[in-house]
């Protein structure tokens, strides 16, 4: 009775220990929050240049572009130094029709001092046409 007893309290025990010590989140680091994703479906025709306002970045904050293009004449992030704005500027290939995709990354969130906590992933998927 005496081992049933023992036997049932390690059991116990054990779950216990297993069930406190599993992950809080998928997130290993807590303190900076899972990058964020948005995606963006457009339609434009061949030869023509679109672009995607990203919106106002302070000085310590940006967008690159972490995922280039394929079909691209121009493909390319720009910021405009007076407003802080950020614009995505894409130009398919001469003449090319299909689709096209690119990704961007956006970091904001900087006080200066430290890096940037709120990073988000931008897809534009391009459909071309005549």
């Amino acid at each position: 009775m005496k081992n049933l007893f023992y036997t049932l309290t390690l059991l116990i025990g054990l779950v216990t220990l297993f069930s406190s010590c599993k992950k809080d989140s998928d997130n290993p680091n807590p303190e900076s929050p899972l990058p964020k994703s948005q995606e963006f479906n457009v339609k434009i025709t061949a030869n023509e240049t679109y672009m995607f306002d990203l919106g106002i970045f302070g000085d310590e904050e940006g967008a690159s572009i972490s995922r280039q293009a394929t079909h691209f004449s121009i493909s390319t992030v720009e910021r405009d130094n007076n407003s802080g704005k950020i614009i995505y500027k894409y130009t398919p290939a001469t003449n090319f029709v299909g689709t096209d995709e690119v990704q961007i990354k956006s970091e904001r969130g900087s006080d200066g001092a430290s890096p940037n906590t709120n990073i988000t992933y931008t897809t534009i998927k391009f459909t071309i046409i005549n």
